[in-house]
């Protein structure tokens, strides 16, 4: 995995693509720990719920300043929620709860994040070994976006007042039959994450009614841009 590194932008508006599930545990976070801001996530294991810190560094302290900054502009009070795209850029929502986003940057290469399970470290890209339908061991954190009935994919982009479908321009029949190949032939959520994995969840053996814990995230595969959206700016 390369480096992190870490390009701020003057922060702007963002009115591009944005997707997020609901919870503390699919976004990043900045918060103080430790008497310092830091990047985190939030994992849960087993009944635990563990904050899974970023590893120091110039640019993850830059990352956070940024992202505290843009809280404020928007009339926050600091830390919170972020996300990075597929695309690695930075998009910080209003903590109010509004259609409000900045971008506040462009990251590149792979953060770091000790592992509280045997005091290792993981990246959101640690993928050997890993087959289309596995299960996926690392926390289940990015953007979201659908597959409907008919193998069409497409992102949801919510407004003030609506919300409209955006379909991708370009055919990916290779995500679409990895993605019915672990759910079927029904409309489809599934996430990518800053390091470009497809991620869905899969109900597990036995379960006939839906909550949380009877879905179990899994692996689909990397996502190959060519057959992608294209970028925002």
């Amino acid at each position: 995995m390369r480096r992190f590194e870490f390009q701020p932008t003057e922060a702007r508006r963002w009115d591009g693509r944005y997707t997020r599930i609901p919870g503390e545990t699919t976004v990043f976070h900045v918060r103080h720990i430790e008497g310092a801001l830091r990047v985190a996530i939030d994992w849960d294991i087993d009944a635990d719920r563990c904050t899974c810190v970023a590893l120091g560094g110039a640019a993850v302290e830059v990352l956070a300043e940024k992202v505290v900054q843009a809280k404020r502009k928007m009339g926050g009070h600091g830390g919170g929620s972020f996300q990075i795209n597929e695309f690695g850029q930075v998009l910080v929502p209003a903590s109010d709860g509004d259609d409000r986003r900045l971008l506040v940057g462009q990251t590149r290469g792979s953060l770091r994040f000790d592992d509280p399970r045997d005091g290792g470290t993981f990246t959101l890209g640690d993928a050997d070994g890993l087959s289309s339908g596995d299960p996926w061991p690392l926390p289940y954190i990015g953007m979201y976006f659908n597959v409907g009935r008919r193998g069409r994919v497409y992102c949801k982009r919510e407004g003030e007042e609506s919300s409209e479908a955006e379909y991708l321009p370009r055919s990916n029949p290779k995500l679409v039959k990895a993605l019915r190949g672990i759910r079927g032939h029904v409309p489809i959520r599934f996430l990518v994450n800053p390091e470009r994995i497809v991620l869905t969840k899969r109900q597990l053996p036995g379960q006939m009614y839906y909550s949380d814990e009877d879905w179990e995230p899994t692996f689909v595969g990397k996502l190959d841009l060519r057959q992608w959206f294209e970028k925002e700016n």
